[in-house]
């Protein structure tokens, strides 16, 4: 049921993002021309005004399709399980954690194309605009760049890579369960349900905030010792793995806060 509510969800939020992201990678070679342009004129024109207009154009286009995709994610949430629409989806024979986990991979995978059509863009534009290969690194050499592996274990930038996808993902997921979490909480009144969404949410947050701050001022006197005495590979790992518990942490609360409220206190009326 899972795989019918994700269609469902892509289905729904494809129709926005989708054009968006297209119309997006029309502009950034557009943005590259325009590049070219800029480059060639020396006086101010009609075309030069045109050229900088495009350039503006494409960043503020990346901007745009990032925030649509976070109120997308919000907006999925609160129509489909805390509105009108609520009363079909908790009949449908699908349990609380499908719901929110066919809402969270949605999100999380249009946040993934947005970072991955930022890069896309922007090599698109320098790739057009300038001179740059397409190589990575254009005209560096491996052995000298100051991208070395080997200082941090490059027999282990598998295992970077992975703890990277890792982290993005619990911490994507966080931020996607943080917003769940207080609408659910909010929508559990009578009355003044958005207000206290955005209660919970910023409530939630400084309570946080106030435990993470608490922890790093305790740990990060000591990080220098135990570097040393770990080598670079070992600490860099230690590092990302604390990180990753740190987001598993938040996820595993964020997500319980959310369950519980969808399952037993939610409040349609």
């Amino acid at each position: 049921m899972l795989g019918k509510l994700l269609k469902h969800e892509f289905r729904a939020t494809g129709r926005i993002m989708l054009p968006l992201i297209a119309a997006e990678l029309l502009v950034s070679v557009l943005a590259g021309l325009s590049i070219r342009g800029l480059a060639r004129m020396q006086n101010m024109s009609f075309l030069r005004v045109l050229y900088v207009m495009t350039l503006v154009v494409f960043g503020l286009g990346l901007f745009a399709i990032a925030v649509v995709a976070f109120v997308l994610m919000i907006q999925r949430f609160y129509k489909s399980l805390l509105r009108d629409e609520g009363y079909l989806s908790m009949t449908l024979p699908v349990t609380v954690d499908a719901h929110i986990w066919a809402k969270l991979l949605t999100s999380f995978a249009w946040f993934a194309a947005v970072g991955l059509l930022s890069m896309a863009a922007i090599l698109l534009v320098l790739r057009i605009g300038t001179d740059m290969s397409w190589a990575p690194f254009y005209g560096m050499e491996w052995d000298e760049s100051v991208f070395n592996f080997e200082s941090i274990g490059g027999g282990s930038i598998a295992l970077y890579v992975l703890e990277s996808i890792l982290l993005a993902f619990l911490y994507a997921a966080a931020t996607c369960l943080h917003c769940y979490a207080a609408m659910a909480v909010g929508c559990s009144a009578s009355d003044h349900k958005l207000l206290l969404s955005f209660v919970a949410y910023f409530l939630m947050g400084m309570a946080l905030s106030v435990v993470t701050n608490a922890l790093a001022f305790s740990i990060l006197p000591h990080t220098d010792v135990w570097i040393d005495s770990m080598g670079p590979a070992a600490a860099v790992h230690t590092v990302m793995g604390v990180n990753i518990l740190i987001g598993a942490a938040l996820f595993a609360l964020y997500y319980f806060v959310t369950r519980y409220f969808l399952k037993n206190k939610l409040n349609l009326a």
